[in-house]
């Protein structure tokens, strides 16, 4: 049988103690919470302005090389083109069989 070594009760100093460090640790742990999300905020907010300056320059230069108008002549054909198999071939038609 194992024996468990026997502890004294906790004293008022070792509850301050514990105390104490637990209010530090909180502390810390949200102090490095939040100097985490604020470098990510950070680095976020760079990529997010770079992508934006570059989507902006790509949009210059597309407005530069294309012009808005398109001078051109066109027609319009009315006729319903119709799509033929080109390599089929004809096949005699079939008698009819209400002829004599």
């Amino acid at each position: 049988m194992i024996r468990l070594p026997r502890f004294s009760p906790p004293t008022w100093l070792s509850r301050l103690g514990l105390a104490t460090v637990s209010v530090l640790a909180v502390i810390a742990g949200f102090t490095v919470a939040s100097l985490l999300f604020a470098v990510l905020l950070v680095a976020g907010l760079a990529a997010g302005g770079w992508l934006w300056w570059q989507l902006r320059r790509l949009a210059r230069q597309t407005r530069q090389a294309a012009p808005d108008i398109l001078d051109a002549e066109y027609t319009v054909e009315r006729d319903l083109l119709i799509l033929e198999n080109q390599g089929a071939r004809k096949r005699p038609a079939a008698p009819d069989s209400r002829t004599p």
